[in-house]
């Protein structure tokens, strides 16, 4: 996401990512990949469970989040959702992007 930090902004969005650790470990990660958009911490899972992306145990981890990407426009309607099957499972970016043009065109 960071690498399309400025194409999103292009289309006046702003990305942000929350993660279920510790913000510790979230200023760290974000420290070292050079992350600049938000990351929030919602170390109790509460939003990763409402949005239906929590998954509990899995061979790959257990209490975590699957990768998941949605957009949520200025009156908090989800326009666009992915939920990945797995960790490694990401949305495309340029999907997102992409998703992002219909709502710059309305809010014209």
């Amino acid at each position: 996401m960071q690498e399309h930090v400025a194409a999103y902004a292009a289309h006046d969005a702003i990305p942000l990512a929350i993660a279920g650790q510790w913000p510790r470990e979230l200023r760290g990660y974000a420290e070292r990949n050079g992350i600049t958009y938000p990351l929030l911490v919602d170390k109790e899972r509460r939003v990763i469970k409402n949005y239906g992306v929590y998954h509990w145990l899995s061979l790959e981890a257990y209490n975590i989040a699957r990768p998941a990407a949605f957009i949520i426009d200025k009156r908090g309607i989800i326009r666009y959702m992915y939920i990945g099957s797995h960790q490694f499972d990401l949305a495309k970016q340029t999907e997102i992007l992409e998703c992002l043009r219909p709502i710059d065109e309305e809010a014209s």
